[in-house]
């Protein structure tokens, strides 16, 4: 450091972002109910990137909020499924309306992806509705933001935060090297999304002085993200033909399709995640 920075505390980098995601948290209910353009993604985002603080920086507060950390995965878990359908539903259709689809299937067929995705989906936001009936939303919004800060947070983020940030990613690291074969494959690919999306939040946590770490974790959590919707994608085009068997060959097509792109992902995003956890530490300072 030069004589002209200032040392920042890791109550003063994980306090804001605390903060927003709380923020975030407390006013999503409506738009979420409502099903607002965007607020499904949103809040569900913001769910993670908290209960990812809490945990990855726990040091910071005096209570561990194991209690809050499960709310918080409680109301992700509830957004989950709507979010998922919307995301592979736009995948599905895009594949379709693109112009090789479009001309050997036609219009007619991406308009059945769409309504099948549409009735999944309000099944989904259904239950979604009923599981936040009541008053469990209240209770997990009236604890945020914690602010039971320990004296570990008074420390400079140096010495304690940077080293807590960089522990998701090395564990994505981990679990990459470890993937197993065959029918275990899938799952454990899941667990390392989300173990590199807890690497992704946890430096962002560190603000603009990690944009480089959190520029290329989001990279890995996208790319991976691919091969997870490819999951949920197959399990819509299993339906569509049980409801439409007469478009069996477009399934089938479809289904390769959705196979190849996510075996795809997945090698990329293997690659990013070695990629990213290889960077180098954060360096913290206020000018």
């Amino acid at each position: 450091m030069t004589g002209s920075d200032t040392v920042l505390t890791g109550r003063e980098v994980v306090g804001p972002y605390v903060a927003q995601c709380a923020a975030t948290i407390r006013t999503s209910l409506p738009l979420v109910l409502a099903d607002s353009p965007d607020a499904i993604h949103a809040a569900r985002v913001a769910t993670r990137r908290l209960r990812t603080a809490l945990r990855t920086f726990r040091p910071l507060w005096v209570h561990g909020h194991r209690s809050l950390r499960d709310e918080l995965r409680w109301y992700a878990g509830l957004l989950s499924r709507p979010r998922d359908l919307e995301v592979v539903g736009d995948w599905l259709e895009s594949l379709l309306r693109g112009p090789e689809a479009a001309a050997l299937y036609g219009d007619a067929v991406a308009d059945e992806i769409a309504e099948e995705v549409r009735r999944d989906r309000d099944e989904a936001l259904t239950t979604m509705r009923k599981e936040l009936k009541g008053d469990r939303f209240s209770r997990l919004v009236g604890e945020l933001p914690p602010a039971d800060w320990s004296p570990a947070a008074d420390l400079p983020a140096e010495l304690l935060v940077v080293g807590l940030a960089a522990v998701p990613g090395r564990t994505a690291a981990e679990e990459a090297a470890a993937l197993p074969e065959g029918e275990e494959r899938a799952a454990a690919i899941h667990e390392l999304r989300k173990t590199t999306k807890e690497a992704r939040y946890a430096v962002d946590a560190l603000g603009a002085a990690a944009e480089e770490q959190s520029e290329l974790w989001k990279k890995v959590t996208s790319t991976l993200g691919v091969a997870q919707d490819g999951q949920v994608a197959q399990e819509v085009l299993k339906e569509l033909a049980k409801d439409a068997p007469a478009h069996k060959a477009v399934w089938d097509a479809l289904s390769t399709m959705v196979s190849q792109q996510a075996a795809v992902a997945e090698v990329d995003g293997l690659a990013l995640v070695t990629e990213a956890a290889a960077l180098p530490a954060v360096r913290l300072s206020a000018h």
